[in-house]
């Protein structure tokens, strides 16, 4: 059978940016609420920066459910999915070898040491922290098969059930595990939970089960989409005061947590309600530094360092996070976009 032509969707391609943006701004902020008193302006700014940009990864999970879930598409094992999962291995193998060797190896010889081979092969093993996320996204690719099986337009249904579950059960944990450090009672719950293992309707799942449900089945009433971004709002509070609160403790910013969820699926489809009326010229863009985002991804935490060596925190945590922000984002695109030129490099930049 012949999959139908799919035109390129741009609001997906925005999203694409929104998320790597959003991801740029987790690690730059990050920093402060792991390094600071909660009482410090440091971590209340960091906080709420690194709040507010928590829906960076959900939205890029959401955006493969979109398209590696369509109907429209014909997705085979051999030519597809096994040739996708290829390159995904082989992006962790190359990426995971470069950061081992930056970081293991380069920056010790630099700083008069002796690199460890032991670390180095520990370091491509594990791969760098941000790295998780080809292991993650790999996982769902191998998943991809059994989850087009019954992601159709005739099951939306079904697919709200499996939803449902997930939200009241996996995606429950980290709330409960925040309330128990108010309520120790409260840790029982998790417990009671964990007895049904109902990790079948875990991970990240959801995440790609919702990005295919709002992209090619949607809320269109009115009251939807307005209950959706009342609760998307009220999770970003929680996020931010859940955080304070707790003083970073809390596992509030939880990928796999109802607010991060609520926040990142009431923004998505906020972006995909919107009608991009855009010129072709400019669709054009749009899709080319949307295809820039995996590499933007991959290398920002490189420049992440150099830019914290070179300039050292000066006191005004607005100020530092804005600026490091915008360095990171225009070092990271130029960056890719000069990698995207290359012959031999240019495909490490791309998923």
């Amino acid at each position: 059978m012949q999959s139908q032509t799919v035109e390129r969707n741009t609001a997906l391609d925005i999203v694409r940016m929104v998320a790597v943006l959003a991801v740029i701004m987790t690690h730059v902020s990050a920093g402060f609420v792991n390094s600071y008193d909660a009482s410090s302006l440091e971590f209340v700014v960091g906080n709420i920066f690194d709040s507010l940009s928590r829906l960076g990864v959900p939205l890029f999970v959401m955006v493969s459910g979109a398209l590696l879930l369509d109907e429209r598409k014909t997705v085979t094992l051999r030519y597809d999915l096994f040739k996708k999962i290829k390159n995904i291995f082989l992006l962790i193998l190359f990426w995971a070898t470069v950061y081992a060797l930056i970081y293991r190896v380069l920056f010790p010889l630099l700083q008069g040491e002796t690199p460890s081979l032991r670390e180095v092969l520990y370091a491509i093993a594990k791969g760098h922290y941000h790295i998780w996320y080809l292991y993650m996204i790999l996982g769902l690719y191998l998943a991809t098969p059994f989850l087009r099986s019954f992601a159709k337009k005739e099951n939306k249904k079904l697919v709200l059930f499996f939803l449902l579950i997930s939200l009241s059960t996996q995606f429950l944990l980290p709330v409960i595990e925040w309330l128990s450090l108010i309520c120790e009672e409260l840790a029982f719950v998790k417990t009671w939970i964990d007895m049904f293992y109902l990790q079948f309707f875990g991970g990240f799942a959801a995440y790609f089960l919702m990005g295919w449900y709002i992209v090619h089945i949607g809320f269109h009433k009115k009251w939807e989409r307005r209950l959706l971004y009342a609760l998307g709002l009220l999770s970003l509070l929680v996020i931010i005061v859940g955080t304070q609160l707790s003083k970073g403790a809390g596992n509030v910013y939880s990928n796999l947590g109802l607010p991060v969820f609520l926040y990142a699926a009431s923004v998505f489809v906020a972006l995909n309600s919107i009608k991009w009326k855009v010129k072709d010229r400019y669709k054009k863009w749009i899709g080319v530094f949307s295809n820039m985002t995996f590499g933007v991804y991959i290398i920002h935490p490189l420049f992440h360092t150099l830019v914290n060596q070179l300039v050292p925190y000066a006191e005004n945590p607005v100020l530092y996070i804005a600026a490091s922000f915008l360095a990171l984002v225009l070092l990271s695109f130029a960056w890719c976009w000069v990698a995207s030129k290359i012959p031999l490099v240019k495909k490490s930049v791309r998923m």
